[in-house]
């Protein structure tokens, strides 16, 4: 009886242990957790699973950037006297080099567009004005004066080229025409054409050209120069020559008492010598002093190089300034350029037109028909005419460039009011240099 309890109890024990094993073995295909069953891994996927739901597959279809389209033609901006349709041997030179790197880059179309060199509707009042209103129509390279790729720079219309040519760390520059290519330290143009203030004279007049000062006024000769000019750029290089500072240690414009009267002590003694006439202040413009030149109203002439070089008179010759006492200088400017496309997929190849337009065996052949002197000593090895090439590497070796425009337009109505005082024999060269002085800083 005991016995047959104690087994119905086994096979009781038996049966519910199975029972358990079965219901063990279906829980992990249930479509639910038992919250008493298997709570680590319960709580150690949970992150997993929220991981999964929070990093969506990323959509890149938007990221992907067309690739810009080929580049088929190039837009360059010119002065008129730049025109390549004028027929004179520079703009056919100017069209022949055109179409050389068109060949050279698959046919590449450049369209050439004409534009005023200054005022309404010159080069750089359209590049202002489509900068805002037309990006897409501004040119890839415009040739700009030295003022105006000053301005340019400053107002953004233009861009650097650092990092895109090496061509103005070449060695093949003069001086002056390497600072040209620079604003603020970035290259900002590469110059093909330049200029600087010289004499021009009469041989037959001048047998043995002077070189001082004093010796000009020992002789019966009259000079003319623009004295009515707002920029005084002829009594600024006189300053220079004195050994004057333009700016000081701050980089403001200034003038300073010693040398500036000296250079209007050398203004009375040429007004006492009759070498300045007292009707110079009829005189404002380049042009007007060259017209007097030309017409033989006075002997000498106060000049920038290119009027002569573009006329090359057989009666005239073209000399350096006279020293200072401290040193011959002459000012210079010119023409250099600048890349002007935002487009930064265009910018290289706008570059290397403009490299390939400054090359020195282009610019000796250019520089010469198109009257201007040329910005790199090689090009100029080139001209065949001896005497005028000595003499205007001399006239190039002592050039800086002019000063910056805030300079120029804050000093030079200061300069040419004392100049005119003296000229017109109103004031006293130290008391004319004082007045200067005291209402520069007023």
């Amino acid at each position: 009886m005991d016995g047959g309890l104690a087994l119905k109890r086994i096979k009781f024990f038996l049966g519910i242990g199975l029972l358990l094993s079965l219901l063990l073995s279906a829980c992990d295909s249930l479509p639910f957790d038992l919250p008493w069953l298997n709570a680590d891994e319960q709580v150690s996927s949970t992150p997993t699973e929220t991981v999964e739901e929070i990093t969506p597959t990323p959509d890149v279809s938007h990221e992907v950037e067309e690739p810009p389209a080929p580049i088929t033609s190039l837009t360059v901006w010119v002065p008129p006297d730049m025109d390549p349709e004028l027929g004179t041997g520079a703009s056919q030179r100017f069209s022949n080099r055109l179409e050389a790197f068109s060949d050279a880059h698959g046919g590449i179309e450049i369209n050439v567009r004409v534009k005023a060199a200054s005022g309404a509707g010159g080069l750089l009042d359209a590049l202002t004005a489509s900068s805002i209103a037309a990006p897409g129509s501004l040119p890839d390279l415009v040739a700009l004066t030295r003022t105006d790729l000053e301005t340019a720079a400053l107002k953004g219309l233009v861009f650097p080229m650092d990092g895109m040519t090496e061509i103005p760390d070449d060695t093949d520059w003069y001086g002056f025409t390497r600072d040209m290519a620079l604003i603020q330290g970035s290259t900002f143009g590469l110059p093909f054409a330049a200029d600087a203030m010289t004499l021009v004279y009469r041989p037959e007049t001048i047998t043995e050209f002077p070189q001082t000062w004093s010796a000009l006024f020992e002789e019966d000769l009259v000079l003319a120069f623009p004295a009515e000019h707002d920029q005084a750029l002829f009594p600024m290089t006189m300053y220079l020559a004195e050994g004057g500072a333009l700016q000081d240690s701050q980089r403001r414009p200034q003038l300073e008492l010693s040398p500036l009267t000296e250079v209007l002590r050398l203004f009375e003694q040429g007004v006492q010598a009759e070498t300045f006439p007292e009707w110079l202040n009829q005189y404002q413009t380049a042009g007007q002093v060259w017209t007097a030149f030309k017409e033989g109203q006075v002997d000498l002439a106060v000049i920038w190089a290119s009027y002569y070089l573009q006329e090359l008179p057989p009666d005239a010759m073209i000399a350096p300034l006279l020293p200072g006492s401290q040193q011959l200088i002459s000012l210079g400017t010119g023409l250099s350029w600048a890349l002007a496309t935002p487009e930064e997929h265009r910018q290289q190849l706008a570059v290397e037109l403009a490299e390939f337009l400054v090359q020195a065996d282009y610019l000796a052949d250019w520089t010469r028909e198109a009257g201007y002197l040329p910005p790199r000593p090689s090009s100029l090895e080139g001209w065949s005419n001896q005497k005028i090439r000595t003499t205007l590497s001399q006239i190039e070796v002592t050039t800086l460039l002019r000063p910056p425009n805030e300079v120029i337009l804050t000093l030079g109505p200061f300069l040419r009011d004392g100049s005119r005082q003296v000229l017109q024999g109103l004031v006293d060269p130290a008391q004319a240099a004082q007045q200067v002085i005291e209402n520069l800083g007023e």
